[in-house]
């Protein structure tokens, strides 16, 4: 006898309060049912929890048990410890970006959840956002012919002072923290990286970075990143130029992509930078969204575990390059399930 009977409910709990963790309610709260229980170490978790109304864990051993999977937004340095437990438990995982302060650590928390039989999905949201998502969606439908020079930006103002994410030793920085973002949309649309060099400028607590990536299919990314902008101020833009066209968007603009061609008719002279609709949409409630139903359904992550991992490498090889003054090979891994 066969029949259609629904997946049960993945159901979800949280850790971590802060302004991620308070992002991430705010999204699941969208998705009635999904997030369950949340881990109350402190009064801040303990307030969150009520504003959601939520079961109140004070230990973790007592939040796995309730859950399927636990959502992690938690400082980074807290990530391994925090997935090895979880996956020990049997409970999926999604982690807040980046996955990890070390390569090792990233690739570890990939493994453990991979030996557990549970998955592994780690927030990289910029993915989600819908004039970066279109952007791709335009380059692999071949609008712009193949991708040559990438021009990522993000600047946003310094970190709220006492912020862990001060401390680099806790955060990584601007390159595994803020810049980290438009180091994965890079390969994501440029391909593998095979050499990174960076340059900073600091003043106070400002600083701003900027890298250049090669990648292996030719491409050039040049991206920017700081913790410079004046109070309340956060600005990005993508320009990707390729070999019959480019897109272009910045956050100060109108909300629409721009599209650049050739001009190959009366008619593309008309379009030449016309502006795509607005697009809509909540990236994290849709991140979050999309890792529920790939884990109730058993479908495909956006970001993989190794996508994450390549993102560290990244990040790291950026670190690298700063302390070094010199370009540098960012480190490669086996895929998971590659390993000798």
């Amino acid at each position: 006898m066969t029949g259609s009977h629904p997946a049960p409910a993945l159901r979800v709990g949280l850790i971590g309060a802060g302004v991620m963790g308070r992002a991430h309610a705010r999204a699941w709260a969208a998705l009635p049912g999904a997030l369950v229980a949340m881990y109350v170490p402190d009064e801040a978790a303990r307030t969150l929890a009520r504003q959601y109304g939520l079961p109140e864990c004070e230990r973790l051993e007592d939040l796995f048990g309730r859950v399927d999977a636990v959502d992690l937004c938690t400082p980074t340095a807290t990530h391994l410890p925090l997935t090895l437990a979880a996956a020990s438990a049997g409970c999926h995982v999604i982690c807040e970006k980046p996955a990890a302060l070390t390569l090792e650590d990233a690739v570890g928390m990939r493994d453990a959840c991979e030996h557990a039989g549970v998955r592994l999905f780690v927030a990289h949201v910029l993915r989600f956002f819908p004039q970066y998502r279109a952007a791709r969606e335009r380059v692999v439908a071949g609008e712009i012919g193949s991708p040559r020079v990438l021009r990522l930006s993000r600047v946003s103002t310094p970190p709220t002072p006492g912020s862990w994410l001060l401390d680099e030793a806790q955060s990584g920085g601007v390159p595994l923290d803020l810049m980290l973002h438009d180091l994965d949309y890079a390969r994501w649309i440029a391909g593998e990286v095979q050499s990174v060099y960076a340059v900073q400028s600091r003043q106070a607590e400002k600083v701003m970075v900027q890298a250049t990536l090669s990648h292996v299919g030719g491409a050039v990314s040049l991206i920017e990143g700081g913790w410079a902008a004046p109070a309340g101020v956060f600005r990005t833009s993508l320009d990707l130029a390729g070999t019959s066209g480019a897109i272009e968007w910045n956050s100060d603009l109108a909300p629409g992509l721009r599209r650049h061609r050739e001009a190959l008719s009366e008619q593309a002279n008309e379009q030449e930078g016309a502006a795509l609709p607005p697009l809509e949409g909540d990236p994290y409630a849709d991140e979050l969204h999309h890792a529920h139903h790939a884990l109730q359904h058993g479908l495909p992550f956006l970001v993989t575990p190794d996508d994450a991992v390549a993102a560290v490498s990244l990040g790291l090889a950026v670190q690298q390059s700063l302390a070094c003054g010199q370009a540098v090979t960012p480190r490669r891994v086996p895929a998971a399930g590659m390993r000798a």
